[in-house]
């Protein structure tokens, strides 16, 4: 009996040990997609009065830093008319993406062929809903290429 019950405990440390180095791996893997600073051309960008594209003289930057909570994921997009849209807000990884919930409705960053997509399912950005853009800018849909993840 000594000799089933060493083999059992034998066993069950084993599997212990290769689910507990598994979700160690799997934290590890998907902090090292997910963290890093993303920064790119602002290419929404358009000037107030003239609607020239001002791409050159703004940056679009995506910042996502893992924690022991989840992610603290900053944005700051200047889009028409010099309209901003910025945010900081906890993430949560769920289903392959970092999810925040709030009243006004989803905010998510997919992964999808080498960019980052920020999703708000057509929930309103502005004050009227979000509250995290001028009237004449947007989160959903921007994209960030992980080819300018930097950090």
């Amino acid at each position: 009996m000594k000799k089933n019950l060493n083999g059992t405990l034998l066993c069950v440390s084993l599997i212990t040990w290769a689910v507990t180095s598994q979700l160690a791996w799997a934290a590890a893997r998907d902090g090292e997609t997910w963290a890093g600073e993303y920064s790119q051309a602002s290419t929404l960008c358009t000037e107030p009065d003239s609607g020239r594209s001002c791409a050159n003289a703004f940056s679009d930057h995506l910042s996502i830093i893992e924690d022991s909570t989840g992610y603290k994921v900053e944005l700051h997009s200047t889009q028409a008319m010099q309209h901003v849209c910025s945010f900081v807000l906890r993430m949560k990884p769920e289903a392959g993406k970092l999810i925040h919930d709030s009243a006004s409705g989803r905010v998510a960053i997919e992964r999808r062929a080498g960019v980052l997509r920020v999703s708000s399912g057509g929930v309103d950005p502005t004050a009227a809903g979000l509250g995290v853009c001028g009237a004449h800018a947007d989160i959903d849909g921007l994209t960030f290429s992980s080819s300018g993840k930097g950090g």
